[in-house]
């Protein structure tokens, strides 16, 4: 079992991220704010945009897609306020600062995932594989549940200490591993001299926080259970001083970069409040 920490014991969590690349705070949602949340963001794969902005990634649609695919959107917070109010959250940004180092942030993106029950594997992958068409290519992420999470029900699962590793390419296998989730991952740790490499599965309650290096190597193994589903929501910030790179890539959201200006715009890229120091608990 990885130690949890309390959100009063800021220093003691930095100390678990610079040495793990992720730490697990207590949780911080009821579980009134949690049931709230499940329904929130499943409305959301019904099409129920408040601001009627799309997302800019969406997949997984009712009567189209598998019942047991995994549903997954990014930058919510553009169509519903509700989701924005949650991942533009000061103390998100102010902990994130403050377990990083970084003066200030910008929400890179939003990523919602819901693991049904029976769902498949995602492949463990690195958050700044996806990112080089930015400079600094370097994010760092704060997780949240909305579910208990069970080691056998597509929990997320990470490896201590791999954030030390170089960052791999983009992964062609992400949605589809096959057998092997975890392949890839042991392809970099032998790289790094690392055999075998540990493995730590998430279980923990509804409501919990985690927070992780953009580098550190982290997926979700498949659902082996037929009642437990996994909705979680996570903010991913890169450092306020992040521009668009010169190379080639970002389909998506480089649409939002302007010819000539290499800048992340705040309408698009919100800019949380500069880092005072020591966090405060949510």
């Amino acid at each position: 079992m990885h130690p949890i920490v309390s959100w009063d014991d800021a220093d003691t969590a930095r100390d678990h991220f610079r040495r793990d690349g992720f730490v697990i705070m207590e949780p911080v949602f009821s579980a009134a704010q949690c049931e709230w949340a499940r329904d929130r963001l499943a409305g959301l794969f019904e099409g129920r945009f408040p601001t009627g902005i799309f997302p800019d990634e969406w997949y997984w649609r009712e009567g189209l897609s598998l019942p047991e695919a995994t549903r997954h959107m990014a930058n919510a917070w553009k169509a519903d306020p509700e989701i924005a109010a949650i991942v533009r959250s000061p103390w998100v940004g102010a902990w994130i600062c403050f377990l990083n180092g970084w003066a200030d942030a910008c929400l890179g993106q939003d990523t919602i995932w819901i693991k049904p029950p029976e769902a498949r594997a995602s492949a463990l992958h690195q958050d700044n594989s996806f990112i080089d068409y930015l400079r600094p290519a370097s994010m760092s992420t704060c997780w949240m549940t909305f579910d208990d999470t069970h080691a056998d029900a597509a929990t997320l699962e990470y490896v201590p200490g791999s954030h030390r590793w170089p960052t791999t390419e983009l992964p062609a296998d992400f949605h589809d591993p096959g057998n092997d989730h975890r392949a890839r991952m042991r392809a970099a740790a032998a790289a790094a001299g690392i055999t075998p490499p540990d493995v730590v599965q998430l279980v923990v309650p509804a409501g919990t926080v985690v927070f992780h290096d953009g580098n550190v190597w982290h997926g979700a193994g498949p659902s082996l259970r037929t009642a437990s589903w996994r909705h979680t929501l996570a903010a991913h910030l890169v450092p306020g001083e992040t521009r668009f790179a010169g190379s080639a890539g970002g389909y998506i959201y480089r649409r939002y970069q302007l010819p000539g200006d290499d800048t992340l715009h705040d309408a698009f890229f919100p800019r949380y409040p500069r880092s005072t120091g020591v966090p405060v608990v949510p």
